[in-house]
This record gives C-alpha cells, structure tokens and sequence, in this order.
C-alpha cells in the first residue's frame, strides 16, 4: 500500500467540537482516537506502562488547555504535527524532570530518541499516525459487514489477491468481488475521513 496525500480532505467536524469543552462526547471520542497513538509512541521511547500513561495524561491536559484558541489552518501545518510536536515537548519534559533518567544519557539510543523532532518532519511519527488511523478505521467498519463480504475485501485489498482468484476461494462471482470490495473501501474512507482531519492514507 502506498501512501496518497491527497485522500481524504480535510475533516475537522470533531477538531472544532473538541474546542468547546462543555462538548464531553467529542472530547472522549477525541481520547479514544488518539490516546492509543500517543502512549504508543510514548512506549517507543521506552517509557514504562505508568511513565507513558502518564505523558498521555500531561499530552491531553496540555490539548485541553490550548485547544480553545487553536483554530485549524492546513495552509500552517498539519494537525497531526502539532499533535506530534506536543507529544514530543511533553515527552522530553517528563525526561528533565525525572531524575532517574538524567544518569541515563549514556544508554545507547537514548540520547539520540530525546533529540528527534516530531511532527511532519518526522517521518516515524507520521507512519504512526496514519497507520493507527487506518488500523482503527478497519477495526470500527469490520462489524458493518457480513463474514463472506469482509473476506472478499481482506483478500482482494489487504492480501492483494486478484478478484478472480478470490472469487474462486470464495465460490462467488467475480462481479460480487467488485462489488464488495467496493462498498467496504467506501466505508473505509469515510471513517479514515471521520477520524483523521487530514491523515495521509493508505492507496493501492
């Protein structure tokens, strides 16, 4: 799967309700989106369980607080590399200010992880965000469909099988493999559309 910058557009329906905060539906789904991408990374730069539950916590207090006034300009920059870039300043502060880790400048890689930038220069940061984005889109749309339907979809887009062959796996019509994989790659841009503001998403 290649990545395409270009689907889908930008939605901010959820980035503009997150800004009231009396909006408490918007700010749980907003956690639940993204509170697993940050405590990933978190865990990446081999924060504890506890450290990175809690630089998540500090990460969304830090959202919470500026979220009111940041007002969302694609012309300016991603969403998805402020989110990194105030990941990465919460992580490096919670480096400085535990001292158990100040002896540890010595540990191979440590060093050098404390010093990457995140964001949209990052490139790590990046894949991250679009493939969480895209793994939990499939995860939310996988229930909509029946087993034989999603099957098609998984050999056809995920497996990269051809239609023909899958067809034969499944003993159906090779224009019901069309079909199906049709309405589930539908689906499956909406909900990346749904979640993501403006991830690059994965194309074949």
């Amino acid at each position: 799967m290649n990545y395409s910058p270009d689907w889908p557009s930008t939605h901010i329906t959820l980035l503009n309700r997150v800004r009231f905060q009396t909006d408490s539906e918007a700010w749980r789904e907003f956690v639940r989106i993204y509170g697993p991408l940050i405590y990933n990374h978190c865990r990446k730069f081999r924060l504890s369980e506890c450290d990175a539950e809690d630089v998540c916590q500090e990460v969304f207090q830090q959202i919470s607080s500026s979220m009111h006034s940041f007002e969302y300009n694609r012309k300016l920059g991603r969403f998805r590399s402020w989110l990194g870039t105030v990941t990465y300043h919460e992580i490096c502060h919670y480096f400085k200010k535990n001292k158990r880790f100040q002896n540890q400048s010595g540990t191979p890689g440590l060093q050098e992880a404390i010093n990457e930038q995140a964001g949209e220069s990052d490139a790590a940061w990046a894949d991250e965000f679009c493939s969480h984005i895209y793994t939990t889109a499939l995860k939310n749309i996988q229930p909509l469909f029946d087993d034989q339907t999603w099957k098609a979809f998984e050999l056809t887009w995920i497996e990269d099988l051809g239609a023909q062959q899958a067809a034969e796996k499944l003993s159906s019509e090779i224009t019901w493999i069309y079909k199906a994989k049709f309405l589930v790659q539908k689906k499956l841009k909406e909900e990346i559309q749904r979640l993501s503001f403006d991830s690059v998403v994965f194309q074949k």
